[in-house]
Protein backbone atom coordinates (compact mmCIF):
# COMPACT_ATOMS: atom_id res chain seq x y z
CA UNK A 1 0.00 0.00 0.00
CA UNK A 2 1.72 2.85 -1.00
CA UNK A 3 2.07 6.01 1.64
CA UNK A 4 0.95 9.20 0.15
CA UNK A 5 2.91 11.32 3.26
CA UNK A 6 5.28 13.96 2.05
CA UNK A 7 7.94 15.15 3.92
CA UNK A 8 9.42 18.92 3.24
CA UNK A 9 12.43 17.23 2.01
CA UNK A 10 11.11 15.42 -0.46
CA UNK A 11 12.13 16.02 -4.15
CA UNK A 12 10.06 17.53 -6.72
CA UNK A 13 10.36 14.09 -8.27
CA UNK A 14 9.25 12.36 -5.61
CA UNK A 15 6.24 14.86 -4.92
CA UNK A 16 5.35 14.24 -8.60
CA UNK A 17 5.07 10.07 -8.01
CA UNK A 18 3.03 11.03 -4.56
CA UNK A 19 0.30 13.28 -6.90
CA UNK A 20 0.24 10.59 -9.10
CA UNK A 21 -0.30 7.75 -6.75
CA UNK A 22 -2.81 9.61 -4.77
CA UNK A 23 -4.65 10.18 -8.30
CA UNK A 24 -4.57 6.51 -9.33
CA UNK A 25 -6.21 6.31 -5.65
CA UNK A 26 -8.78 8.40 -6.27
CA UNK A 27 -9.40 7.46 -10.09
CA UNK A 28 -9.71 3.57 -8.35
CA UNK A 29 -12.46 4.86 -6.00
CA UNK A 30 -14.49 6.58 -8.32
CA UNK A 31 -14.62 3.66 -10.86
CA UNK A 32 -15.75 1.36 -7.93
CA UNK A 33 -18.36 3.69 -6.86
CA UNK A 34 -19.89 4.22 -10.15
CA UNK A 35 -19.58 0.68 -10.40
CA UNK A 36 -22.27 0.10 -7.97
CA UNK A 37 -23.95 2.80 -9.00
CA UNK A 38 -24.78 0.78 -12.36
CA UNK A 39 -26.84 -1.81 -10.86
CA UNK A 40 -28.68 -2.38 -13.91
CA UNK A 41 -26.51 -5.25 -15.23
CA UNK A 42 -27.91 -6.81 -11.73
CA UNK A 43 -31.99 -7.02 -13.53
CA UNK A 44 -31.68 -9.80 -15.98
CA UNK A 45 -30.00 -11.39 -13.57
CA UNK A 46 -29.84 -10.26 -9.68
CA UNK A 47 -27.79 -11.61 -7.36
CA UNK A 48 -28.97 -12.77 -3.77
CA UNK A 49 -28.17 -9.93 -0.82
CA UNK A 50 -25.12 -12.28 0.41
CA UNK A 51 -24.13 -12.64 -3.26
CA UNK A 52 -24.15 -8.86 -3.77
CA UNK A 53 -22.42 -8.25 -0.29
CA UNK A 54 -19.64 -10.11 -0.79
CA UNK A 55 -19.07 -8.52 -4.18
CA UNK A 56 -19.05 -5.28 -2.40
CA UNK A 57 -16.43 -6.70 0.17
CA UNK A 58 -14.27 -7.94 -3.01
CA UNK A 59 -14.34 -4.15 -4.52
CA UNK A 60 -13.64 -2.84 -1.44
CA UNK A 61 -10.14 -4.81 -1.17
CA UNK A 62 -9.64 -3.50 -4.58
CA UNK A 63 -9.71 -0.18 -3.05
CA UNK A 64 -7.68 -0.67 0.30
CA UNK A 65 -5.70 -3.82 0.98
CA UNK A 66 -6.77 -5.33 4.15
CA UNK A 67 -4.96 -8.25 6.04
CA UNK A 68 -8.22 -9.78 5.95
CA UNK A 69 -11.96 -8.88 6.12
CA UNK A 70 -15.43 -9.94 6.43
CA UNK A 71 -19.02 -8.62 5.60
CA UNK A 72 -21.76 -9.71 7.74
CA UNK A 73 -25.62 -9.24 6.98
CA UNK A 74 -28.11 -7.66 9.36
CA UNK A 75 -31.45 -9.92 9.19
CA UNK A 76 -34.25 -6.85 9.41
CA UNK A 77 -36.34 -8.89 11.74
CA UNK A 78 -34.43 -9.99 14.16
CA UNK A 79 -31.19 -7.04 13.73
CA UNK A 80 -28.78 -10.32 14.48
CA UNK A 81 -25.40 -10.70 12.79
CA UNK A 82 -25.14 -13.15 9.71
CA UNK A 83 -21.26 -13.59 8.33
CA UNK A 84 -21.62 -13.19 4.69
CA UNK A 85 -18.01 -13.38 3.49
CA UNK A 86 -14.22 -13.50 4.94
CA UNK A 87 -11.31 -12.30 3.08
CA UNK A 88 -9.19 -14.40 2.44
CA UNK A 89 -11.49 -17.08 3.07
CA UNK A 90 -8.97 -19.67 4.98
CA UNK A 91 -8.28 -16.71 7.78
CA UNK A 92 -12.29 -17.39 9.12
CA UNK A 93 -10.98 -18.72 12.36
CA UNK A 94 -8.82 -16.07 13.45
CA UNK A 95 -11.75 -13.43 12.11
CA UNK A 96 -14.68 -14.86 14.22
CA UNK A 97 -12.32 -14.66 17.66
CA UNK A 98 -11.68 -10.70 16.99
CA UNK A 99 -15.00 -10.40 15.90
CA UNK A 100 -16.16 -11.81 19.18
CA UNK A 101 -13.63 -9.46 21.39
CA UNK A 102 -14.75 -7.10 19.28
CA UNK A 103 -18.83 -7.31 20.17
CA UNK A 104 -17.79 -7.71 23.75
CA UNK A 105 -16.00 -4.49 24.24
CA UNK A 106 -18.94 -2.76 22.47
CA UNK A 107 -17.06 -1.90 19.69
CA UNK A 108 -19.54 -2.85 17.32
CA UNK A 109 -22.57 -1.88 18.39
CA UNK A 110 -21.01 1.44 18.52
CA UNK A 111 -20.25 0.63 14.80
CA UNK A 112 -23.97 0.34 14.21
CA UNK A 113 -24.88 3.30 15.63
CA UNK A 114 -22.83 5.29 13.29
CA UNK A 115 -23.15 6.82 10.07
CA UNK A 116 -19.13 6.69 9.24
CA UNK A 117 -16.71 4.34 9.62
CA UNK A 118 -15.31 3.91 13.07
CA UNK A 119 -11.26 2.87 13.36
CA UNK A 120 -10.60 1.26 16.80
CA UNK A 121 -7.41 -1.48 17.86
CA UNK A 122 -8.42 -5.00 18.28
CA UNK A 123 -8.12 -6.44 21.49
CA UNK A 124 -4.41 -8.01 21.34
CA UNK A 125 -3.09 -4.53 20.30
CA UNK A 126 -2.07 -6.42 16.53
CA UNK A 127 -4.15 -4.48 14.49
CA UNK A 128 -6.40 -1.49 13.69
CA UNK A 129 -9.76 -2.57 12.68
CA UNK A 130 -12.15 -0.54 10.89
CA UNK A 131 -16.00 -0.84 10.76
CA UNK A 132 -18.35 0.71 8.69
CA UNK A 133 -21.78 0.37 8.02
CA UNK A 134 -23.63 -0.48 4.99
CA UNK A 135 -26.85 1.51 5.11
CA UNK A 136 -29.16 3.42 3.09
CA UNK A 137 -31.10 6.32 4.89
CA UNK A 138 -33.15 4.57 6.24
CA UNK A 139 -31.44 0.76 6.67
CA UNK A 140 -28.51 -0.84 8.03
CA UNK A 141 -28.21 -3.49 5.71
CA UNK A 142 -24.87 -4.93 6.80
CA UNK A 143 -21.43 -4.40 8.46
CA UNK A 144 -18.07 -4.34 6.49
CA UNK A 145 -15.09 -5.10 9.14
CA UNK A 146 -11.33 -4.93 7.96
CA UNK A 147 -8.24 -5.72 9.72
CA UNK A 148 -4.59 -3.96 8.86
CA UNK A 149 -1.25 -4.32 10.93
CA UNK A 150 -0.73 -1.71 13.27
CA UNK A 151 2.49 -1.62 11.84
CA UNK A 152 1.64 -1.12 8.14
CA UNK A 153 1.50 2.66 6.36
CA UNK A 154 -0.96 4.64 7.22
CA UNK A 155 -4.13 5.06 4.89
CA UNK A 156 -4.01 6.69 1.72
CA UNK A 157 -5.90 10.22 1.98
CA UNK A 158 -9.49 10.06 1.80
CA UNK A 159 -9.81 5.85 2.27
CA UNK A 160 -12.48 6.37 4.83
CA UNK A 161 -14.57 8.66 2.70
CA UNK A 162 -14.34 6.54 -0.76
CA UNK A 163 -15.18 3.29 1.52
CA UNK A 164 -18.36 5.57 2.72
CA UNK A 165 -19.14 5.98 -0.49
CA UNK A 166 -18.79 2.48 -1.81
CA UNK A 167 -20.85 1.07 1.18
CA UNK A 168 -23.43 3.78 0.56
CA UNK A 169 -23.89 3.20 -3.37
CA UNK A 170 -23.48 -0.63 -2.84
CA UNK A 171 -26.36 -0.26 -0.03
CA UNK A 172 -28.31 1.72 -2.69
CA UNK A 173 -27.90 -0.74 -5.39
CA UNK A 174 -29.12 -3.56 -3.44
CA UNK A 175 -32.15 -2.16 -2.11
CA UNK A 176 -33.16 -1.17 -5.54
CA UNK A 177 -32.30 -4.60 -7.20
CA UNK A 178 -34.40 -6.08 -3.93
CA UNK A 179 -37.33 -3.90 -4.69
CA UNK A 180 -37.07 -4.74 -8.15
CA UNK A 181 -37.83 -8.04 -7.75
CA UNK A 182 -40.58 -7.50 -4.82
CA UNK A 183 -42.42 -5.32 -7.84
CA UNK A 184 -41.59 -8.60 -10.63
CA UNK A 185 -43.32 -11.11 -8.02
CA UNK A 186 -46.27 -8.29 -7.50
CA UNK A 187 -46.50 -7.69 -11.41
CA UNK A 188 -46.52 -11.56 -12.00
CA UNK A 189 -49.51 -12.32 -8.99
CA UNK A 190 -51.48 -9.49 -10.44
CA UNK A 191 -51.04 -10.74 -13.36
CA UNK A 192 -52.08 -14.09 -12.98
CA UNK A 193 -54.69 -12.38 -10.84
CA UNK A 194 -55.59 -10.36 -14.47
CA UNK A 195 -55.71 -13.67 -16.20
CA UNK A 196 -58.07 -15.29 -13.98
CA UNK A 197 -60.45 -12.56 -13.76
CA UNK A 198 -60.37 -12.48 -17.88
CA UNK A 199 -60.65 -16.45 -17.61
CA UNK A 200 -63.84 -16.31 -15.22
CA UNK A 201 -65.56 -13.24 -17.63
CA UNK A 202 -64.83 -15.45 -20.66
CA UNK A 203 -66.54 -18.11 -19.18
CA UNK A 204 -69.70 -15.78 -18.33
CA UNK A 205 -69.72 -13.96 -21.91
CA UNK A 206 -69.62 -17.91 -23.01
CA UNK A 207 -72.24 -18.67 -20.67
CA UNK A 208 -74.81 -15.25 -21.99
CA UNK A 209 -73.63 -16.55 -25.57
CA UNK A 210 -75.06 -20.01 -24.69
CA UNK A 211 -78.03 -18.10 -22.93
CA UNK A 212 -78.85 -16.22 -26.18
CA UNK A 213 -78.65 -19.02 -28.51
CA UNK A 214 -80.96 -21.19 -26.61
CA UNK A 215 -83.39 -17.96 -26.77
CA UNK A 216 -82.34 -17.71 -30.80
CA UNK A 217 -83.34 -21.63 -30.83
CA UNK A 218 -86.52 -21.21 -28.94
CA UNK A 219 -87.92 -17.54 -30.48
CA UNK A 220 -86.73 -19.78 -33.71
CA UNK A 221 -88.50 -23.17 -33.34
CA UNK A 222 -91.76 -21.17 -32.20
CA UNK A 223 -91.68 -19.25 -35.58
CA UNK A 224 -91.48 -22.09 -37.63
CA UNK A 225 -93.93 -24.08 -35.65
CA UNK A 226 -96.43 -21.58 -35.58
CA UNK A 227 -96.09 -20.76 -39.97
CA UNK A 228 -95.85 -24.47 -40.11
CA UNK A 229 -99.18 -24.98 -38.54
CA UNK A 230 -100.86 -22.47 -40.19
CA UNK A 231 -99.96 -23.76 -43.40
CA UNK A 232 -100.79 -27.81 -42.54
CA UNK A 233 -104.23 -26.50 -41.51
CA UNK A 234 -104.44 -24.48 -44.81
CA UNK A 235 -103.69 -28.09 -46.11
CA UNK A 236 -106.06 -30.39 -44.34
CA UNK A 237 -108.74 -28.29 -44.29
CA UNK A 238 -108.87 -28.08 -48.62
CA UNK A 239 -108.17 -31.75 -48.17
CA UNK A 240 -111.11 -32.17 -46.29
CA UNK A 241 -113.05 -29.94 -48.61
CA UNK A 242 -111.72 -31.43 -52.07
CA UNK A 243 -113.14 -34.78 -50.45
CA UNK A 244 -116.79 -32.84 -50.12
CA UNK A 245 -116.23 -31.16 -53.78
CA UNK A 246 -115.28 -34.84 -55.42
CA UNK A 247 -118.51 -36.31 -53.70
CA UNK A 248 -120.65 -33.71 -54.90
CA UNK A 249 -118.72 -34.27 -58.53
CA UNK A 250 -117.65 -30.57 -58.40
CA UNK A 251 -114.48 -28.89 -60.08
CA UNK A 252 -111.69 -28.59 -57.61
CA UNK A 253 -109.30 -25.81 -59.68
CA UNK A 254 -109.73 -23.90 -56.89
CA UNK A 255 -108.66 -25.98 -54.22
CA UNK A 256 -105.90 -27.06 -55.70
CA UNK A 257 -104.56 -23.04 -56.34
CA UNK A 258 -104.99 -22.45 -52.56
CA UNK A 259 -102.74 -25.88 -51.87
CA UNK A 260 -100.32 -24.35 -54.15
CA UNK A 261 -100.07 -21.13 -52.86
CA UNK A 262 -99.70 -22.67 -49.04
CA UNK A 263 -96.94 -24.90 -50.47
CA UNK A 264 -94.85 -22.46 -52.34
CA UNK A 265 -95.23 -20.40 -49.07
CA UNK A 266 -93.53 -23.41 -46.95
CA UNK A 267 -91.34 -23.65 -49.63
CA UNK A 268 -90.16 -20.16 -49.06
CA UNK A 269 -89.94 -20.59 -45.46
CA UNK A 270 -87.77 -24.27 -45.91
CA UNK A 271 -85.39 -21.59 -47.97
CA UNK A 272 -85.12 -19.31 -45.77
CA UNK A 273 -84.03 -21.99 -43.18
CA UNK A 274 -81.64 -22.81 -45.27
CA UNK A 275 -80.24 -19.27 -45.96
CA UNK A 276 -80.28 -19.26 -42.15
CA UNK A 277 -78.23 -21.75 -41.15
CA UNK A 278 -75.60 -21.12 -44.30
CA UNK A 279 -77.02 -24.28 -46.28
CA UNK A 280 -74.61 -23.31 -50.08
CA UNK A 281 -74.69 -20.99 -52.80
CA UNK A 282 -76.90 -23.15 -55.16
CA UNK A 283 -76.08 -21.40 -58.77
CA UNK A 284 -72.99 -18.77 -57.92
CA UNK A 285 -72.68 -16.82 -61.12
CA UNK A 286 -70.75 -13.77 -61.77
CA UNK A 287 -72.85 -10.56 -61.80
CA UNK A 288 -72.12 -6.89 -62.14
CA UNK A 289 -73.20 -5.31 -58.52
CA UNK A 290 -75.97 -2.64 -60.45
CA UNK A 291 -77.47 -5.52 -62.02
CA UNK A 292 -77.62 -7.55 -58.86
CA UNK A 293 -79.34 -4.58 -57.26
CA UNK A 294 -81.93 -3.60 -60.11
CA UNK A 295 -83.09 -7.40 -60.05
CA UNK A 296 -83.24 -7.44 -56.04
CA UNK A 297 -85.59 -4.37 -56.44
CA UNK A 298 -88.14 -5.61 -59.12
CA UNK A 299 -90.06 -7.41 -56.19
CA UNK A 300 -89.75 -4.87 -53.56
CA UNK A 301 -93.39 -4.42 -52.63
CA UNK A 302 -95.54 -1.76 -52.85
CA UNK A 303 -97.44 -0.03 -50.40
CA UNK A 304 -99.32 3.08 -50.46
CA UNK A 305 -98.80 3.40 -46.60
CA UNK A 306 -95.13 4.34 -47.09
CA UNK A 307 -93.81 7.70 -49.37
CA UNK A 308 -90.12 6.95 -50.10
CA UNK A 309 -87.50 7.98 -52.46
CA UNK A 310 -85.56 5.53 -53.64
CA UNK A 311 -81.91 6.81 -55.15
CA UNK A 312 -78.86 5.06 -56.03
CA UNK A 313 -75.59 5.68 -56.41
CA UNK A 314 -74.38 2.90 -58.34
CA UNK A 315 -70.91 2.14 -60.52
CA UNK A 316 -72.21 1.50 -64.26
CA UNK A 317 -70.36 -1.52 -65.63
CA UNK A 318 -67.39 -2.23 -63.06
CA UNK A 319 -67.86 -4.13 -59.92
CA UNK A 320 -68.75 -7.58 -60.63
CA UNK A 321 -69.20 -10.02 -57.90
CA UNK A 322 -69.96 -13.56 -57.71
CA UNK A 323 -73.34 -14.93 -56.36
CA UNK A 324 -76.52 -17.13 -56.05
CA UNK A 325 -78.55 -14.50 -57.72
CA UNK A 326 -81.75 -15.83 -55.90
CA UNK A 327 -80.13 -16.13 -52.40
CA UNK A 328 -78.94 -12.21 -52.66
CA UNK A 329 -81.40 -11.01 -54.22
CA UNK A 330 -84.42 -12.26 -51.15
CA UNK A 331 -81.25 -10.71 -49.35
CA UNK A 332 -80.88 -7.51 -50.58
CA UNK A 333 -84.72 -6.92 -50.66
CA UNK A 334 -85.21 -8.17 -47.14
CA UNK A 335 -82.44 -5.25 -46.40
CA UNK A 336 -84.74 -2.61 -48.26
CA UNK A 337 -88.27 -3.74 -47.17
CA UNK A 338 -86.65 -3.16 -43.69
CA UNK A 339 -85.70 0.29 -44.45
CA UNK A 340 -89.15 1.18 -46.04
CA UNK A 341 -91.01 0.00 -42.63
CA UNK A 342 -88.56 2.52 -40.49
CA UNK A 343 -89.86 5.10 -42.44
CA UNK A 344 -92.60 6.69 -40.75
CA UNK A 345 -93.72 8.61 -43.34
CA UNK A 346 -91.66 9.89 -45.89
CA UNK A 347 -88.57 9.68 -46.29
CA UNK A 348 -85.64 8.40 -48.42
CA UNK A 349 -83.48 5.28 -49.07
CA UNK A 350 -79.73 5.75 -50.73
CA UNK A 351 -78.44 2.56 -51.98
CA UNK A 352 -74.80 2.97 -52.69
CA UNK A 353 -71.83 0.76 -53.56
CA UNK A 354 -68.00 1.09 -53.64
CA UNK A 355 -64.34 -0.69 -53.56
CA UNK A 356 -62.60 -1.30 -50.19
CA UNK A 357 -59.39 -3.24 -49.56
CA UNK A 358 -59.29 -5.07 -46.11
CA UNK A 359 -56.09 -5.93 -44.50
CA UNK A 360 -55.00 -7.65 -40.86
CA UNK A 361 -54.91 -3.35 -39.37
CA UNK A 362 -58.53 -2.32 -41.13
CA UNK A 363 -60.95 -0.77 -38.76
CA UNK A 364 -63.96 -1.68 -37.86
CA UNK A 365 -62.55 -5.04 -37.57
CA UNK A 366 -64.68 -7.95 -38.51
CA UNK A 367 -64.60 -11.72 -39.78
CA UNK A 368 -63.20 -10.99 -43.56
CA UNK A 369 -60.21 -12.32 -45.06
CA UNK A 370 -57.42 -9.76 -46.44
CA UNK A 371 -58.61 -8.77 -50.05
CA UNK A 372 -60.62 -6.46 -52.01
CA UNK A 373 -64.54 -6.52 -51.51
CA UNK A 374 -67.24 -4.81 -52.93
CA UNK A 375 -69.38 -2.81 -50.14
CA UNK A 376 -73.16 -2.22 -50.71
CA UNK A 377 -74.70 0.13 -48.24
CA UNK A 378 -78.31 1.01 -47.82
CA UNK A 379 -78.76 4.41 -45.58
CA UNK A 380 -82.29 5.39 -44.51
CA UNK A 381 -83.18 8.70 -42.84
CA UNK A 382 -85.86 6.62 -40.43
CA UNK A 383 -86.48 5.79 -36.73
CA UNK A 384 -82.93 4.18 -35.84
CA UNK A 385 -82.61 1.58 -33.35
CA UNK A 386 -81.41 1.48 -30.28
CA UNK A 387 -78.05 -0.52 -29.70
CA UNK A 388 -80.01 -3.30 -27.63
CA UNK A 389 -82.43 -3.30 -31.13
CA UNK A 390 -79.03 -3.46 -33.58
CA UNK A 391 -77.37 -5.92 -31.54
CA UNK A 392 -80.42 -8.45 -32.18
CA UNK A 393 -81.94 -7.02 -35.79
CA UNK A 394 -80.48 -11.15 -37.43
CA UNK A 395 -81.87 -13.43 -34.56
CA UNK A 396 -84.91 -15.27 -35.74
CA UNK A 397 -88.36 -13.80 -35.45
CA UNK A 398 -87.07 -10.61 -33.23
CA UNK A 399 -89.70 -8.09 -33.94
CA UNK A 400 -90.29 -4.39 -32.61
CA UNK A 401 -92.81 -1.44 -33.76
CA UNK A 402 -91.39 -1.36 -37.09
CA UNK A 403 -89.27 -4.31 -37.73
CA UNK A 404 -90.38 -7.70 -37.90
CA UNK A 405 -89.19 -9.62 -40.95
CA UNK A 406 -89.50 -13.35 -39.94
CA UNK A 407 -87.12 -15.00 -41.01
CA UNK A 408 -85.90 -12.83 -43.66
CA UNK A 409 -83.30 -10.30 -42.03
CA UNK A 410 -81.66 -13.64 -40.17
CA UNK A 411 -81.68 -15.14 -43.72
CA UNK A 412 -79.76 -12.30 -44.92
CA UNK A 413 -77.40 -13.01 -42.49
CA UNK A 414 -77.02 -16.26 -43.68
CA UNK A 415 -76.67 -15.80 -47.69
CA UNK A 416 -74.34 -13.15 -46.88
CA UNK A 417 -71.57 -15.13 -44.15
CA UNK A 418 -71.89 -18.20 -46.89
CA UNK A 419 -70.62 -16.02 -49.69
CA UNK A 420 -67.80 -15.33 -47.80
CA UNK A 421 -69.28 -11.82 -46.79
CA UNK A 422 -69.94 -9.74 -43.92
CA UNK A 423 -73.12 -7.46 -42.55
CA UNK A 424 -72.66 -4.66 -40.50
CA UNK A 425 -75.33 -2.38 -39.07
CA UNK A 426 -75.12 1.42 -37.81
CA UNK A 427 -78.12 2.82 -36.79
CA UNK A 428 -78.83 5.09 -33.84
CA UNK A 429 -82.77 6.27 -32.70
CA UNK A 430 -84.05 9.76 -34.70
CA UNK A 431 -80.76 9.22 -36.82
CA UNK A 432 -81.30 6.49 -39.52
CA UNK A 433 -80.22 3.07 -40.09
CA UNK A 434 -77.07 2.21 -42.66
CA UNK A 435 -76.49 -1.40 -43.77
CA UNK A 436 -73.26 -2.46 -44.83
CA UNK A 437 -72.97 -5.18 -46.70
CA UNK A 438 -69.25 -6.68 -48.08
CA UNK A 439 -68.81 -9.40 -50.51
CA UNK A 440 -65.82 -10.64 -52.07
CA UNK A 441 -64.58 -8.07 -55.87
CA UNK A 442 -64.18 -11.02 -58.13
CA UNK A 443 -63.95 -8.31 -61.51
CA UNK A 444 -62.92 -4.91 -61.45
CA UNK A 445 -63.49 -4.08 -65.10
CA UNK A 446 -62.04 -1.07 -64.81
CA UNK A 447 -58.79 -2.56 -64.88
CA UNK A 448 -59.31 -4.63 -67.47
CA UNK A 449 -57.92 -3.98 -70.97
Amino acid sequence: MADTTVSRKDSPVQLLRSAEAKNRFILNVMEQVLAFGDFQKQVDHPLEPHDFMQLAAERINDVIRFDFSAMYFVDQQTSALERVCCIPNELDHRLEAQFEALIQNGYVAWALREKRGIMVYSPDKRYRVLLHVMATYARIRGLFIGFIPVNAKRLPDGSLQALSLVLRNAANALESIEYLAMFQRHNAELQLKVDQKVCELRRHDQQLLNARKMDAIVTLAGGVAHQYNNALAVLVGNLDLMRFEIAQGKDLTSSFERIEAVSQKMQELTYKLLSYARGGKYKPETVLVETLVENALKGLPQSNENHYRLEMALPSNRYSVKVDMTQMQLALAAIVTNAVEALEKEGRILISAERVSIDESSEPRMDLAPGDYVVLQITDDGKGMDEETRQRIFDPYFTTKFTGRGLSMAATYGIVKNHRGEIAVQSEPGKGTTVKVYLPLVIDLTKIG
